[in-house]
């Protein structure tokens, strides 16, 4: 069972309360009386010299001696003449004298003290304790010879053993008393002693369930305040390190898991490097043997189509690797973008004139919506290579007859916009965020059907990126349309609404 610091501190204190009390009524009960008893047989003793004085001067000093000793210790002092035939008595105190007479007149007579118990006993005198039926008490007694008189030195032990009793009685009761308003005083001002105490617990816990927005504020300047100041510090340390620790363990966690997407991807390139280059080698693999074995000897027709095919699939793979090389520079950062100050409309009509013809053969039309002039600071050949690989992307997939909008102009917030719109089937709405991975294809016979490997959009991805640009594609409800933005510079202000076909 778990119990407060009050109130154990409580539980002590009023112990330690009780075990006082206790200890001094034992003191008094068994300790006080023989006490009183050793003091009052001293004081008998002292008293003896007194008395031999008196006998062997009888004077008044040694009178009034005697009388301040009686007096001082509560003495009853007789002493009786021998000389004559009758003891008569020569001094007597004012002590009431007849408890002792009859045991006095034994003892001149020669008798022996039959006594509680016998202090000292030698040939002049005799020192016990006795009680008294008269009395109702004991008595200290000394009864002796001297100088051919006789003296009884005698002392109560009556109010003693009855102050005794009755100390004793008042302090079980003033000590019950004291006990209980002492035990609900100290319950109710400990909470001063204990309070930083069970504050300083609350902090523990709280730093032990590693929460550290608890401080302690107490101003105590004692052990108790430099171990609240001490824990305020641990706690502020430990905050720091647990959260440099989990800082530390959230940077691991993303690259172990960077790390992981990193080995994916490797993986996922691998195969698809190997997925692409599987057909082009096998065909040329094949027609080579064809041609080894003399499949088309004879006969020039067939001859040409088997190089035509085998030098087709070895420049597909020629430009497959040369655009896995580009990308790699790009993403790396090896190829880095050599800005200079250019027109973006002239690049934009430079690749539509090179791609017209391609155009044509598909009975496509190609506008352009744009002003004359949109000044860019970038890296030319890169930005040209942009739009030739979305332009390129859109020819391939427009629809036949269909149409090709090319729309430039300068945003807001001072960025070139160029959107690239072909009209025909829509792209899956699952497949349009990963239309930038490397090797990714919608279609991949169609694609194949051309010639694209699926890297060009990968590359438009990590031009646009190393230009800090961003790039898009999105559903248009009669076809698709892809858009990159680049900075613009901030000083040209390009007017806009231009048509070209």
């Amino acid at each position: 069972m778990k119990h407060s610091v009050r109130l154990q501190h409580t539980l002590l204190l009023a112990g330690m309360l009780a075990s006082i009390t206790l200890l001094l009524f034992l003191v008094i009960t068994f300790g006080l009386e023989p006490y009183a008893v050793r003091n009052k047989r001293d004081d008998v003793k002292t008293a003896i010299p007194l008395v031999i004085g008196y006998i062997n001067h009888q004077d008044t000093g040694a009178e009034q001696r005697l009388n301040m000793m009686a007096a001082k210790g509560n003495l009853g002092i007789g002493i009786y003449d021998l000389t004559s035939y009758a003891p008569h008595s020569v001094y007597s105190s004012n002590y009431n004298l007849d408890t002792v007479t009859n045991r006095f007149k034994s003892y001149m007579m020669g008798e022996s003290i039959v006594a509680d118990e016998i202090f000292e006993r030698t040939d002049d005198y005799v020192l016990y304790r006795i009680f008294d039926n008269r009395m109702s008490g004991d008595q200290i007694e000394c009864m002796g010879v001297y100088n051919r008189h006789a003296y009884f030195i005698t002392t109560s032990m009556a109010g003693v053993q009855a102050s005794v009793g009755i100390t004793g009685n008042f302090l079980l009761m003033v000590g019950g008393a004291g006990l209980i308003l002492g035990a609900v005083l100290i319950y109710a001002l400990s909470k001063r002693f204990t309070a930083p105490i069970v504050s300083l617990a609350k902090l523990s816990e709280q730093i032990s369930d590693l929460d550290f927005s608890g401080k302690y504020e107490g101003r105590e300047e004692n052990e108790i305040g430099t171990l609240g100041n001490n824990m305020n510090l641990m706690s502020e340390r430990l905050s720091s390190t647990i959260t440099e620790l989990r800082q530390a363990n959230s940077q691991l966690e993303k690259d172990i898991e960077e790390k992981n997407k990193i080995d994916e991807n490797r993986r996922e390139l691998i195969a698809n490097i190997s997925h692409e280059l599987k057909t082009p080698i096998a065909l040329i693999q094949g027609f080579s043997e064809g041609l080894k074995d003399g499949i088309a000897d004879g006969d020039k027709e067939n001859m040409d189509y088997y190089c035509d095919v085998i030098i087709d699939e070895a420049e597909k793979m020629n430009r497959l690797v040369k655009r896995l090389l580009a990308l790699d520079e790009i993403e790396s950062g090896i190829s880095k973008p050599e800005m200079v100050e250019f027109n973006l409309i002239d690049v934009i009509k430079g690749v539509m004139q090179a791609s017209a013809m391609l155009s044509r053969d598909k009975g496509v039309s190609v506008k352009l919506l744009a002003p004359e002039q949109l000044m860019v600071e970038a890296d030319e050949f890169m930005i040209e290579e942009v739009i030739q690989n979305l332009l390129s992307n859109a020819c391939h997939y427009v629809s036949s007859p269909g149409e090709i909008t090319v729309r430039a102009w300068l945003t807001p917030e001072q960025m070139a916009h160029v959107a690239i719109h072909n009209t025909g089937e829509e792209i899956p709405e699952e497949a349009l965020s990963r239309l930038w991975e490397k090797f990714y294809k919608v279609d991949k016979a169609r694609t194949r059907s051309y010639g694209g490997s699926g890297i060009g959009l990968s590359i438009v991805k990590g031009i646009i990126t190393r230009h800090e640009g961003a790039c898009g594609v999105i559903n248009t409800g009669d076809g698709v349309e892809f858009w990159f933005e680049i900075r613009a510079l901030p000083d040209r202000s390009p007017e806009s609404g231009r048509s070209e076909e």
